[in-house]
Formats: structure tokens, C-alpha cells, sequence
């Protein structure tokens, strides 16, 4: 009688790396027979439920793992019963010959090494995916070339376990000396491509889903600008360096919509709707409503004769640059201490407060300005487009001298 189970079988390098995983085979027996027909798929034990012959459910890609591997068994049961029905005896080796005759005939699915998937699917996401999503994917995949390179060992889809995630840390935070959240940033885009990978059924491993193999993100002491530090940059007279007078505006006109730098560099005349500013963000996608508040007005005003009654946009990286000079033009100049962390490395840096004004500045300014004047949280997250009150909140940057008196002015309200 003809039967059929698939079975775990280790393999010698998976021996020798001691590797949690095993390759999956289908065993077919017949009058005392066995031969074997590979899935080509390799599975942690944990994941393996021998009683139903399936995956488990907590595997990632479950249904399409036991969809793939149903259509091996029948495959080869059509094969079995196909010779039974004219007759004959399907011995093990011819109908393993019939297996591999048909297999051979078909195209194979094309295989893909870590850096061609990667490829692959920064293809695909060109229309979800923005610049600068896709920029850091790059960035990512740069980082673990030179990581290659270092550690004279190729990446592929079996280096991903816990092992290389403490590796690569010591290299990220180590040798390279980048901070913590750049690291974080990376396994998080790692991540997203091998959970990727696993579901399009061309990763099998799943070191990378251990509990330890995660994100890490810390919260850094960023700046905001508040109002009377904005009206201080709208005093100063720029008149002499139109560049410098657009770059100010255009900050300004950011302190007051709570847009990023990718969304108020590329406004156009038709968002402007009577006194709302309705924009679709390039980040999220998502429509958000801005009201137009006075000193947004004041700027639009000013530039009424523009195409979009805005100053023309500069790149980001000449408006940081600029920020920090009219930051010190404007004497915006607290002594700050940015702490930060590379590994289990604490470094402080001794800085001025122009020193750390950026273009996303104006949308921390956005958040936590308005958070002081008491607009409810909700109504400044429907604007900024925030989705969880903790991503939100890491906007807000007021010091506990200003959450003191901002709760002394909510208990003398209330009495």
C-alpha cells in the first residue's frame, strides 16, 4: 500500500551551524520502498506540525507555505494513482522518474539571493514607497555591504539570526560609530524586507523572528523653537539676502501647518481652499485640513504675486544650513546637551541652540506650541496626521520648568 508523510530531514550545514531548521521532504512508501521528494523549503521544528502535516499558523506566509507544499503530495499522489488506475505498479523509483520527468519539464521559480530580493522589492515599492523611504532602504543595504566587506563573510538569507544582529550592531555602533537609532532605523528596513521574502515563499529562515532581533529607538533630546524664539526670526531684517529671507518664511510658514519639509517645499495654489490648507501628505498619503492661521496669512500676503503665494522652495539641505545661521542671526541661543547613545556609549555634545535647527523643527514647533496653548492633542494629531498619541507625543519637547507651569495654568483655570 502506497503512503505518503512528510518528514524533517537536517542537513549538513545546518548540522554544523547548528541550525534550528530542517528541510522538509515528502516520503513516498510502497511494498517496503521509500524514496523522497524535496520541497525545498527549509522550516524551524517549532513551526512543523506533524500531526495535520501542516504549518503552523504562527508561521509567517503559513497558508501560502501549505498551499505550496499540498501541491507537492498531490503532485505526486495523481502520479501513484494515475498508474493504479491503467494498472500499474508504481514502484518508487519510476514514479520518482515521472516526478522528476515533469518537474524538469516546467520552469522552475526563479530563486533570489538577500541583495537581488532587495532589489526586487525596492522595484515593486516605487509606487507606495516615497524618495526618501526608498532612499533609506539604501542606505540600509550600502550599510551591510560595507558590513560584508568587514567582516569578509557574504550575506544571504541564512546569515539573519540573532548572532548577526549583535554583530552588526558592534559594527554599526562600533566601528562605524553611528548612533543607536541609525541602527535602529536599518533593522527595521531589514525586517520589513525578509518579512517580505518569507511571504513570497523565497526565504525559509526565520532567525531574524527571534524576540531580541528588533528595533530599537531612542528618545533624543530635539528642539523645538518656541514662539517668541519664531517672532525673534520673523524681526530680523533679510532684506539684502532674498535666500535667506525665503528660507525664513518658508521655516515659519512650517512652524504654523505642522507640514514636513517634502510637504511645504511643493505647495500649490490649488490647496489653498478660502482659509484652509488642504494637502495630501507625501510621507502617509493621507488628506489633512489646515487652518490658515495669522502669521501664515502674513507670509502668503507677502508673496501674493508667487504661483502658489509662497516663497520659492530651496533644498533641504541649503535650509538647514540656512537655519542655523538665522538661528544665530536671531541670538537663539540656549546651551543645549544633546545626549546620545553608540552601543552601550553615552556621548553628550555641549551645543547652542541654532546649532540644532533643522527643517523639521517647524513641525516639532507645530506640535508643541500648540500642545502649550492647550489645543487638545486629537485636534493638533489630525493635522500633523500622527496615527498613536506615542508618535505624537514625541513631538513634544517642552522642558519640565514648562509642563510645571503649563499644569499650574491648567489648575488655576479649573478653580
Amino acid at each position: 500500500m502506497a503512503t505518503f508523510k512528510f518528514i524533517l530531514s537536517k542537513l549538513d550545514y545546518q548540522k554544523k551551524k547548528k541550525s534550528p531548521e530542517s528541510l522538509l521532504m515528502l516520503r513516498y512508501t510502497h511494498k517496503k520502498k521509500t524514496t523522497h521528494f524535496s520541497t525545498h523549503k527549509n522550516i524551524d521544528e517549532k513551526y512543523w506540525d506533524e500531526r495535520t502535516q501542516m504549518v503552523k499558523r504562527s508561521y509567517p506566509g503559513s497558508d501560502r507555505f501549505n498551499i505550496y507544499i499540498k501541491g507537492i503530495r498531490q503532485k505526486v499522489e495523481d502520479i501513484v494513482n494515475g498508474m493504479l488506475i491503467d494498472g500499474n505498479d508504481p514502484t518508487t523509483d519510476y514514479v520518482k522518474s515521472v516526478y522528476n520527468a515533469d518537474k524538469n519539464g516546467t520552469e522552475k521559480k526563479k530563486q533570489y539571493t538577500f541583495f537581488e530580493y532587495a532589489e526586487k522589492y525596492l522595484e515593486n515599492g516605487k509606487n507606495r514607497l516615497t524618495a526618501s523611504t526608498i532612499k533609506s532602504y539604501r542606505t540600509a543595504l550600502n550599510k551591510f555591504e560595507d558590513y560584508q566587506e568587514y567582516n569578509r563573510n557574504k550575506l544571504d538569507w541564512m546569515s539573519f539570526d540573532i548572532d548577526f544582529y549583535y554583530d552588526f550592531m558592534d559594527f554599526y555602533t562600533g566601528i562605524e560609530g553611528l548612533t543607536n537609532n541609525g541602527f535602529g532605523k536599518i533593522i527595521k528596513n531589514l525586517k520589513a524586507i525578509l518579512n517580505s521574502a518569507t511571504e513570497d515563499g523565497y526565504n525559509t529562515f526565520t532567525g531574524y523572528q527571534h524576540k531580541n532581533f528588533k528595533t530599537v529607538r531612542e528618545d533624543v533630546n530635539n528642539i523645538y523653537l518656541s514662539e517668541e524664539e519664531i517672532s525673534k526670526l520673523l524681526k530680523l531684517d533679510l532684506s539684502g539676502d532674498k535666500t535667506m529671507e525665503r528660507t525664513r518664511d518658508l521655516f515659519v510658514f512650517g512652524c504654523y501647518t505642522g507640514l514636513r519639509f517634502s510637504d511645504f517645499s511643493q505647495v500649490k495654489q490649488e490647496h489653498i481652499i478660502g482659509d484652509i490648507l488642504r494637502i495630501k501628505t507625501i510621507k502617509t498619503s493621507e488628506w489633512v485640513n489646515i487652518p490658515i492661521l495669522p502669521a501664515v496669512r502674513e507670509i502668503m500676503d507677502k508673496y501674493k504675486d508667487n504661483p502658489n503665494n509662497l516663497p520659492k522652495s530651496v533644498s533641504n539641505q541649503t535650509m538647514n544650513r540656512n537655519l542655523k545661521d538665522l538661528g544665530e542671526m536671531a541670538k537663539i541661543n540656549d546651551k543645549i546637551l544633546k545626549i546620545r547613545n553608540k552601543g552601550k556609549e553615552r556621548i553628550e555634545d555641549h551645543l547652542l541652540k541654532y546649532q540644532m535647527i533643522c527643517t523639521h523643527t517647524a513641525r516639532r514647533s507645530f506640535a508643541t506650541n500648540m500642545f502649550k496653548r492647550g489645543v487638545p492633542t486629537r485636534v493638533i494629531m489630525n493635522i500633523t496626521g500622527h496615527r498613536t498619541e506615542k508618535a505624537f507625543n514625541s513631538y513634544i519637547k517642552i522642558s519640565q520648568d514648562e509642563n510645571a507651569e503649563l499644569l499650574k495654568e491648567y489648575f488655576s483655570k479649573s478653580a
